[in-house]
């Protein structure tokens, strides 16, 4: 695992050599861009995939420990360590739009106010 000085620098690395202004699309596809240094993208895209994967076990860590405090908890609402409060749980109800039913049952032509468009973009790394 790299320090954060050695993740700091590649990813530096990376945008002064990466990101060239304008993308040359390949001859195959025109929405295709080929990299300009495919050995600092490699790099690049390990790291991201290092990172990746300890935030999945972190995150399932996290979870084992927070399942294990909730069920100490029990029914009640705060766990205490020699009288201290350490953890608590809130509990409450929500209502929320049946968002299918509104798609299903509203057209977005006949009713546009009840809608909202918005751009997004998703990075897919393969």
């Amino acid at each position: 695992m790299k320090s954060i000085e050695e993740y700091d620098a590649l990813v530096a690395e990376a945008k002064d050599r990466l990101i060239t202004g304008v993308p040359k699309a390949t001859k195959e596809d025109k929405k295709a861009v080929e990299v300009a240094d495919p050995v600092l993208a490699n790099e690049l895209l390990a790291e991201r995939s290092e990172i990746d994967d300890q935030m999945k076990a972190l995150k399932a860590r996290k979870d084992a420990i927070d399942a294990i405090i909730k069920d100490a908890i029990g029914t009640k609402d705060i766990l205490l360590v020699h009288g201290a409060k350490v953890a608590s749980i809130a509990r409450w109800r929500e209502t929320a739009v049946n968002t299918e039913y509104v798609k299903d049952n509203f057209a977005v032509a006949d009713y546009p106010e009840m809608f909202k468009r918005a751009n997004k973009s998703r990075l897919t790394v393969h």
